[in-house]
């Protein structure tokens, strides 16, 4: 009965003692983990509530090759990246994160701004790292397209139907080009000869140059535009 009674004394002991480690375990990693927060200008020219997920995200990849680091992160709005550091990070590793954060016009953030962003970065909620930031290109590609169907079909008349695969076919080929899985038409020509291509199964040979007409005035709103 003693030697239960001791087992049982023991077993519980060591319970709370676990208990209480782990308890302090996560206290001390909520309250050391060690983030920096930065103040970016990322935002997308083209779709203004979201971050430019094609310009961030070849730069959270050379953050994350930094020995220093162990992550980086985009917040949706595109003004602010949370850097993770490793355990022991050195100075040196931080002025050169900081270093190539500031050649992209980047700032460390402080004050009652800071405690905010770092409160928002706990949850993760709205943050992407490196290679995610992808859904945001994504969404851009869909904000551009939508847009460039409205201005098309205020100037030539497009059934739903149409006009839904019209944007969707866009949506797709312009998500292709900013997450880098096709490369990106440079002159007037090969533009032309991309829209053909994407349009051609939706639109009639006018309807495509009026579709030409409309994407050159660019991927941003303008005035009275979503």
């Amino acid at each position: 009965m003693k030697t239960m009674m001791l087992t049982l004394w023991v077993c519980a002991f060591l319970a709370a003692e676990t208990f209480t480690a782990c308890a302090d375990g996560n206290s001390v990693k909520e309250s050391s983990s060690d983030v920096t927060i930065y103040q970016v200008p990322w935002r997308c020219p083209a779709a203004l509530e979201i971050g430019c997920g094609s310009h961030a995200k070849p730069i959270l990849l050379r953050l994350e090759q930094s020995p220093g680091v162990s992550e980086a992160w985009l917040n949706r709005q595109g003004t602010a990246v949370a850097v993770v550091w490793k355990a022991g990070a050195k100075r040196k590793e931080r002025k050169d994160v900081e270093r190539i954060l500031k050649q992209h016009e980047g700032s460390r953030m402080g004050g009652d701004a800071e405690a905010k962003a770092l409160a928002d970065f706990e949850s993760r909620k709205g943050w992407y790292r490196g290679a995610e930031v992808d859904r945001l290109s994504e969404e851009e590609a869909g904000i551009i397209a939508a847009r460039w169907v409205r201005r098309l079909r205020a100037k030539t008349s497009l059934a739903d139907e149409k006009a839904e695969g019209l944007r969707a076919a866009l949506a797709d080929g312009r998500s292709k080009c900013l997450t880098g899985k096709a490369e990106m038409p440079d002159t007037k020509e090969e533009k032309l000869a991309a829209l053909q291509r994407v349009a051609g199964p939706f639109l009639d040979e006018e309807q495509i140059k009026m579709l030409a007409e409309v994407a050159a005035f660019g991927m941003a709103a303008g005035p009275n535009e979503e």
